[in-house]
């Protein structure tokens, strides 16, 4: 019976099937399998992807960061590495939050760096910048005692660590200065600050400038310690390319792109160099060749390096659509071209779904949790320490609003002085102006009540009555003028049962006109 018979599919379709289940079990020994591109990145402990910063206008741009992929795995120390200008200092500030990439991904300790719990800036990460960014009249003690506060740390905790690292890193006295300190030593206060609070990441750029050579074997021999255990990682940069050889991983960085990404030992291997320095200068002319840049000195530096034929996508400059985006274990050192690799499909590669990438919405009074009390009792112990050392700035601060105030108060604050009137009253006689008399009688007689308002303006010190006239000519008069009209008292001497028709009457009758000039 033959196998059409039984049912059974054709041998040919037999021989089909296996050697496609061969040729799948292939490829998965060559490219291994990524079960989630988000979840493997959310499991590293810093992941960038395809990264573009720039500065600059759109016109003339100046490209720090060219596309550029990296992954720092958990639990090991990553030495950076690249010539000053390559974009170190700004790739690792863009991973602590403090700038942002024009384009491009990154994830730090599973999550995006200024997203809300995050973490990052924060107490999970510490940053070592370049320049010293410390308070100079705070002393070494009061400094460490300053950021644990921040990051919430207990006294008893901070007490422990602070005699540990002054004494480790071979500060002087924790009651001197920073300011008093040297370059150097200000910088091994810089990474105390950083190793106080024992952070998941540490961020150190060019922690070892200028420290004595048997020190810096002692910080190296730290950071290997703090890392056995697998919840420290340290990303570091340093000039001195040999120390990296102590790093689990390093990352070799040149014009804003990654050209590998891998243990120091494995490239000394691929690369058959006897140091670090050599290995970077081949695949710096890797990556000249790559961009079909060469100049006279290029030329010869090529000609007499023997470079091994390799394939990083890192390196390849011809052809950049071809290089796609993974998430592998190190970075770019595994080829993804797609004309030579098939897709394997979701049914030939089961996977779990991803997780959400999306934020939950933040609550009420997560929006109100905007001042925590430990940084605010950090700053108000930072702000107490700084008056006490600075009493002539604080005495000056208080004393010029004072000084402001009475100077205010004696050029505006006074009531006017020496103002000339001339009054020109036709209540008076003739004689009466002539003889300057004008009669106060006092109680209730209402008679020359002009006079009375002219005899109180006398003892205000303020105006001087320089004249009384029964007519005055008002264009031959240089100073302010007030006149009464002849019936100015005869309303105000009607009974007090004609009350209505008094009060009528004096708006009508009872007249003064002010004139100022």
């Amino acid at each position: 019976m033959d196998a059409e018979t039984e049912g059974l599919p054709p041998n040919n379709t037999i021989v089909e099937v296996t050697s496609t289940e061969t040729d799948l079990a292939t490829r998965r020994r060559l490219f291994k399998t990524q079960p989630s591109t988000l979840a493997a990145r959310r499991q590293q402990a810093v992941c960038v992807r395809r990264a573009h910063k720039m500065y600059g206008n759109s016109k003339n741009p100046n490209v720090v960061l060219d596309g550029l992929n990296m992954t720092v795995p958990k639990g090991c120390i990553y030495g950076l590495l690249g010539a000053s200008g390559c974009g170190k200092t700004t790739l690792l500030s863009c991973i602590v939050g403090r700038r942002r990439l024009n384009s491009g991904e990154i994830w730090v300790l599973g999550g995006r760096p200024g997203s809300r719990g995050s973490g990052v800036p924060g107490p999970r990460i510490g940053y070592m910048p370049q320049e010293v960014a410390l308070y100079g009249e705070f002393t070494l003690r009061e400094t460490l005692i300053y950021f644990g506060t921040i990051a919430a740390m207990a006294r008893n905790d901070i007490d422990d660590r602070t005699e540990f690292l002054l004494k480790f890193l071979n500060l002087p006295n924790g009651s001197r200065q920073v300011k008093n300190l040297s370059g150097g030593q200000q910088r091994r206060m810089s990474l105390a600050v950083v190793l106080l609070h024992e952070p998941e990441l540490l961020i150190l750029d060019e922690p070892t400038v200028g420290v004595d050579p048997v020190l810096r074997q002692s910080i190296w021999d730290h950071l290997v310690d703090i890392t056995k255990t697998g919840n420290t990682t340290v990303i570091i940069t340093t000039h001195y390319i040999d120390e990296c050889a102590q790093a689990h991983v390093i990352g070799l960085l040149r014009g804003g792109r990654m050209l590998a990404e891998e243990a120091p030992t494995f490239l000394r291997q691929q690369y058959n160099a006897s140091s670090l320095e050599e290995v970077f200068l081949k695949l710096s002319v890797l990556q000249n060749m790559g961009r079909r840049r060469r100049s006279s000195i290029a030329k010869e530096i090529v000609e007499q390096v023997q470079v091994p034929a390799i394939s990083n996508p890192a390196l390849d400059m011809s052809d950049e659509h071809n290089t796609a985006d993974i998430s592998g274990e190190f970075g770019d050192n595994i080829s993804m071209n797609s004309a030579i690799r098939d897709p394997i499909t979701a049914a030939e590669v089961p996977a779990s779904p991803l997780p959400s990438d999306k934020e939950p919405p933040a609550t009420l009074m997560q929006h109100l949790d905007v001042i925590s009390s430990h940084h605010m009792r950090a700053l108000v112990w930072k702000n107490y320490l700084w008056m006490l050392r600075n009493v002539g700035i604080m005495m000056f601060i208080v004393a010029l609003p004072v000084v402001q105030i009475i100077l205010f108060c004696y050029a505006i604050g006074h009531d006017p002085t020496g103002l000339k009137l001339a009054v020109a009253n036709g209540e008076l006689s003739e004689q009466m102006s002539i003889d300057q008399f004008c009669p106060v009688f006092p109680g209730c007689n209402q008679t020359y009540l002009s006079c009375r308002y002219l005899d109180m303006l006398k003892k205000n010190k303020s105006m001087e009555v320089v004249s009384c006239w029964t007519h005055i000519t008002f264009h031959l008069i240089n100073c302010d003028v007030l006149r009464f009209y002849r019936n100015f008292s005869k309303p105000r001497k009607q009974p007090m049962l004609r009350y209505d028709a008094a009060m009528h009457g004096a708006h009508w009758f009872s007249t003064r006109t002010i004139r100022t000039h």
